[in-house]
C-alpha cells in the first residue's frame, strides 16, 4: 500500500467490496439467510470506505506538511506537534484497518447466527411461531374475508392474500371451496360471506388452530393494509401486521410484501419465500382483473349465477390475456362447451409460469387429462403434487378420480380415501362411495354415505350416489324416492337429473310412454339450466326404440329429432356430437350415415382434439357395431376383445353378448350376458333402461333351447316381475314369459 496513491487504494477497496457482496449474496441464498444481511454488509463496507481513506492519508504522509511548505517559498504553516501525528499514524495503519474490517464482519456474523437461531428456536420477538410451537408445521389455517370500504377491493385483496400465502411450505390454507359441508353444518347458507366471526366459529367446530383476519382501509388517497394471525379458540394474537400502499395499483404489491411478512413470522424459510415470484407474476398486474376473477370465485362458491361468473372472468383475461390462474378456473367452469373449455385449459398451460408452483401442476394435469386425454400423464402430475405435500386433499382426491379414467377402482379407492382422512368433504366421500359400488362394494359404499349424510344432509351428490346403490341392489322403489328428492332441488341442473333418474326406472320398469315423457322434460330443464347441447334425454329415447321395441325405423327417427334440437351447423366443431351420432346410427345399422358423421368430425376437429383414448375406444365401438349389424360377429368379436373399456365398466358385456348368440355360441353369449347383470356401477339405470328386460328375456330363451329349463324359469320369473305393469305394447312379451314359465312348471310338476 505505501507505492499507491489515494485514487489506486480506492480502486483496490471497491473491487475488494464487489467481491465480499458477491460472497455474501451466494451465502445469503444458499443459507437461507434474512434480507438485510446484505444491505448490513454494504453498510459496515460504506463505514469502512473513510477509514480507509484516512489511513491512505495518514500512512502517505513521509514529510511534515510545515517543511513541505517552507520549501515551496508559501506562508508558514500552522506547527504540528509531533507527538500528535505519532499517535494518529498508529492509529490509523492498514494492519488495524484490515482487523476492524475483520471484525465488522465477525458482528456481522454473530448478529446474523444469533437472529437465525432464534428465530429457527422460537426465542424472543424474532422467533417463528411454528420454532415457537404456537402454531404446527403444516396447520391449516383459515382466511377471513378482508373487512374494508370497497367490496370489490377488499375481493380483490384477500383472493390475493391468499393466492400468495398458499405457497408457504409450512402451512396450509382452508380451500373456501372446502367449507361449503362445515356452513352447512352451522346452518349457513353456502353464500355465507367468510366474515371474521364465522371464520372463528367454523375454525372452532371444524378444529382448525388459527384464523387470518385482514383490513383494507383507505387513508386519503392511499390505503393501509393489515392483516392478524389469531388462536382460533382464544382469539389470542399471534401475529399482527402491517402494510400502506400509495394508491390502488399499489395494493397488489402491498399485499405481496404484507403476506411475505406473514410468512416470515410464521417461519418459512427465506430461500423459498425468495424463489416465489412476485403476487403481480403469479396471478395479474391487474386490478381490475383480479376484483373480476375474485368475484366469480365468490358467485361459483354461492352457486348463484353461474353465467355471470363465466363473463366475469372471461372479462378478467380480456383485460390480462396471460391471467393464467383465471383462465385455469374459466376452463373448470365450462364443462359442455368444449371448444371454449379447450381454450382456456390451453391458455392456462401456455401461461402456467404465471401460477403458483401448486396452481401450475394443476393446470398441466388439467391439460393432459382435458386436452391430450392421457391419464397416465396426469397421474404424473399429481403424483408430484402428493410428494409436494401428502395432505393435499385436492390432489389425493383428483389423483383418484384419474385411476377411475382407467379403470383402476382399488388405486382409485385408496387415493381417494387418503383424501377423505385430510379433509371429510360430501365430495370426496361421495368418491369413495363411488369407486366403492364400482367394486360391488355396495355395503362399504352405504356406510361410506351414511357418512356424508352426517356431514351434509340431502346433498345433491349424496341422493346421486343413494340412486345409484339402489339401483345396483335392484331396489327400485327406493332408487325413485332418491330420484324424486333430486327433482326437487331447485337448481334445474340436478332437478334434470332427477327427472332423467326417474325416466330410466319408467324404462327399466316396461313403462316406456312415461320415460319418454320424462326424457323431454329433461331436456326442458337443461334448457334452463343453460346447457349448450340438451337432446341428450332422446338418446335413451333411441335406447328403448332400438333394443326394448326393436324397432329401427323409429330409433333413426329420434336420431332425425335429435339432429333438428341440436342444429349442428350453429355449434362450434368441438361441440357438435359427431361421434356419439355416428355410434347411435351404427347401432341402427346406417353405416352410410355413420361413415358421413365421421367424416365430418374428421374433417372439422383439428387432429390435435381428435388422438385422445376415448375416442379411439369410440372408433373401435363403431367398428364393432357395424360389423356385427352387417352379418360379421367374429370380427365385431375381435374388436370388442381389443377395445379398452376404462372406467366403463359394463361396456364389455353386450357386444360380446350378442356376437357369441349371432355366431351360435349359447355357452358364451349367456357368460357375457350374466357378466352384464353382475356387474356393479353407478350408471347402472342409465344402462338397465333399455338392456336389464331385454337380458332377462334372452337368457331365459337361451337356457330354454340348451334344456336348462329350471335356470330358464329364473329368468322367465325376472322380467314377468320386472314388466308385471309395463305398457300394453310389452305385455304380448310378459304374457308368452309367463305362459312358458307356467309350462316349466307344469313339465317340472
Amino acid at each position: 500500500m505505501k507505492n499507491r496513491n489515494l485514487w489506486q487504494i480506492l480502486a483496490l477497496y471497491a473491487g475488494a467490496s464487489w467481491v465480499v457482496l458477491q460472497v455474501v449474496d451466494v451465502v445469503k441464498q444458499n443459507l437461507g439467510l434474512p434480507d438485510w444481511v446484505f444491505p448490513f454488509a454494504l453498510l459496515l463496507l460504506l463505514i469502512g470506505m473513510p477509514i480507509i481513506v484516512a489511513t491512505a492519508l495518514v500512512q502517505g504522509r513521509q514529510v511534515p506538511a510545515a517543511a513541505s511548505n517552507e520549501f515551496a517559498g508559501d506562508e508558514p504553516a500552522t506547527p504540528v506537534s509531533p507527538r500528535s501525528d505519532d499517535a494518529t499514524r498508529r492509529l490509523f495503519t492498514w494492519r488495524n484497518a484490515l482487523l476492524g474490517g475483520g471484525l465488522a464482519f465477525v458482528l456481522l456474523a454473530i448478529v446474523t447466527g444469533g437472529f437465525m437461531f432464534m428465530r429457527d428456536r422460537g426465542i424472543g420477538p424474532v422467533g417463528s411461531l411454528v420454532a415457537s410451537g404456537l402454531l404446527e408445521e403444516k396447520a391449516a389455517i383459515v382466511v377471513a374475508d378482508f373487512t374494508g370500504e370497497d367490496p370489490s377491493l377488499t375481493r380483490a385483496a384477500t383472493q390475493a392474500f391468499r393466492v400468495d400465502l398458499s405457497q408457504s411450505e409450512l402451512v396450509k390454507l382452508v380451500e373456501p371451496a372446502t367449507l361449503d359441508d362445515a356452513l352447512a353444518r352451522m346452518e349457513l347458507p353456502e353464500d355465507q360471506a367468510l366474515t371474521p366471526d364465522v371464520a372463528y366459529d367454523l375454525a372452532v367446530r371444524e378444529g382448525y388452530p388459527a384464523v387470518i383476519e385482514g383490513e383494507l382501509t383507505s387513508v386519503g388517497d392511499g390505503y393501509v393494509l393489515t392483516a392478524r394471525l389469531a388462536d382460533a379458540r382464544s382469539q389470542e394474537t399471534l401475529a399482527s401486521l402491517r402494510e400502506t400502499a400509495a394508491n390502488a395499483n399499489e395494493i397488489i404489491p402491498a399485499i405481496d410484501r404484507l403476506s411475505g411478512k406473514m410468512r416470515e413470522k410464521i417461519g418459512d424459510s427465506y430461500s423459498s419465500m425468495r424463489a416465489d415470484e412476485p403476487l403481480e407474476q403469479v396471478t395479474t398486474g391487474s386490478l381490475e382483473a383480479l376484483e373480476k376473477y375474485s368475484r366469480a370465485l365468490e358467485l361459483f362458491a354461492a352457486g348463484t349465477d353461474h353465467e355471470l361468473g363465466v363473463d366475469l372472468l372471461e372479462e378478467a383475461v380480456a383485460i390480462d390475456s396471460a391471467f393464467a390462474m383465471a383462465w385455469r378456473k374459466l376452463g373448470v367452469e365450462l364443462t359442455g362447451d368444449r371448444a371454449r373449455e379447450i381454450e382456456a385449459i390451453e391458455n392456462a398451460y401456455r401461461h402456467r409460469d404465471r401460477l403458483t408452483e401448486r396452481e401450475r401442476l394443476l393446470a398441466e394435469a388439467q391439460y393432459y387429462l382435458d386436452v391430450e386425454a392421457d391419464p397416465r400423464k396426469t397421474i404424473s402430475v399429481y403424483e408430484r403434487l402428493v410428494d409436494l405435500d401428502p395432505s393435499d386433499s385436492w390432489a389425493l382426491n383428483n389423483l383418484g378420480a384419474s385411476y377411475v379414467e382407467l379403470g383402476e377402482w382399488e388405486e382409485a379407492e385408496h387415493w381417494v380415501a387418503r383424501s377423505v382422512a385430510v379433509d371429510s368433504t360430501v365430495k370426496s366421500l361421495t368418491n369413495v362411495a363411488f369407486t366403492q359400488i364400482q367394486q360391488g362394494k355396495l355395503d362399504e359404499a352405504e356406510a361410506t354415505l351414511a357418512i356424508a349424510d352426517r356431514i351434509a344432509p340431502g346433498n345433491e351428490r349424496n341422493l346421486l350416489h343413494h340412486y345409484a346403490l339402489a339401483a345396483n341392489r335392484q331396489d327400485w322403489a327406493e332408487a325413485e324416492t332418491w330420484a324424486r328428492q333430486m327433482q326437487a332441488t331447485t337448481d334445474p341442473a340436478w332437478a334434470g337429473t332427477g327427472t332423467f333418474q326417474l325416466a330410466s326406472l319408467a324404462a327399466i320398469r316396461g313403462n316406456l310412454a312415461e320415460a319418454e315423457a320424462l326424457w323431454r322434460e329433461a331436456i326442458d330443464e337443461q334448457k334452463r339450466a343453460g346447457a349448450l347441447v340438451t337432446s341428450g334425454p332422446l338418446f335413451q329415447v333411441f335406447d328403448i326404440n332400438l333394443d326394448v321395441r326393436a324397432d329401427t325405423a323409429r330409433a333413426l327417427g329420434t336420431l332425425e329429432e335429435i339432429l333438428e334440437i341440436d342444429d349442428l351447423e350453429s355449434l362450434d366443431p368441438l361441440n357438435r356430437p359427431y361421434l356419439g351420432l355416428a355410434g347411435w346410427f351404427a347401432r341402427a345399422g346406417d353405416r352410410a350415415e355413420a361413415q358421413a358423421l365421421l367424416d365430418r368430425f374428421e374433417a372439422e376437429v383439428p387432429e390435435a382434439y381428435r388422438t385422445g383414448r376415448s375416442i379411439q375406444q369410440t372408433y373401435q365401438f363403431i367398428d364393432a357395431t357395424l360389423a356385427l349389424a352387417e352379418g360379421a360377429p367374429a370380427e365385431a368379436l375381435q374388436i370388442h376383445r381389443s377395445l379398452d373399456t376404462g372406467g366403463c365398466q359394463l361396456c364389455g358385456f353386450l357386444g360380446p353378448a350378442k356376437a357369441f348368440e349371432t355366431m351360435g355360441q349359447a355357452d358364451s353369449a349367456i357368460a357375457y350376458y350374466e357378466g352384464y347383470l353382475n356387474a356393479s356401477s353407478v350408471q347402472r339405470a342409465a344402462w338397465d333402461n333399455e338392456n336389464l328386460g331385454p337380458t332377462y328375456e334372452r337368457l331365459a330363451q337361451l337356457y330354454d333351447e340348451k334344456g336348462d329349463l329350471e335356470t330358464a324359469s329364473v329368468y322367465y320369473a325376472r322380467l314377468v316381475e320386472l314388466w308385471q305393469e309395463a305398457d300394453a305394447e310389452l305385455q304380448p312379451r310378459v304374457r308368452a314369459a309367463q305362459a312358458r314359465l307356467e309350462e316349466i312348471v307344469r313339465e317340472r310338476g
